[in-house]
């Protein structure tokens, strides 16, 4: 035990040792109490939401992915029924304008028919008139170019 003074003698230890030690003591009772402790719990609420919110973000990630997944096969449903109303009202359309050409087709080939023998008609009627007034245009004619005596 003496060898043990005698080294707290030479490192000049002496009894305000306990008194530095009980200030210590309160020191640090007081600082973990007021600082150390509020500190750690502020620490560890603030990394609770930060995890917490990395937790909410990537949760909300994917729903965002889910709903965008759900987004694109509405999309490609709708267009596809889109396209099909669209290529059945183009047949549809294909079809009333091929009746309609069809009529008008028709009616053209009537109507030049009916034309035609307007015309046809008209020549005969012409002609016929042409064959009666024949006799009387040569006399006409033979009138005024040939000479009294030859008539």
């Amino acid at each position: 035990m003496a060898a043990v003074a005698n080294i707290i003698t030479a490192l000049g230890i002496d009894t305000s040792l306990w008194l530095q030690l009980g200030i210590f003591a309160v020191t640090f009772i007081f600082l973990n109490q007021f600082v150390f402790k509020p500190y750690y719990k502020a620490f560890d609420a603030r990394q609770g939401q930060t995890v917490g919110n990395n937790e909410k973000a990537e949760q909300i990630f994917a729903q965002t992915r889910e709903l965008e997944a759900l987004y694109q096969r509405k999309a490609r449903n709708l267009n596809a029924e889109i396209k099909e109303i669209y290529d059945k009202t183009r047949v549809e359309a294909n079809r009333e304008q091929e009746r309609i050409q069809a009529e008008a087709r028709e009616k053209a080939k009537n109507s030049m028919e009916e034309v035609r023998a307007k015309i046809l008609e008209q020549f005969n009627h012409a002609r016929e008139e042409l064959i009666k007034q024949t006799p009387e245009l040569s006399k006409i004619i033979s009138k005024k170019l040939l000479p009294p005596e030859v008539r």
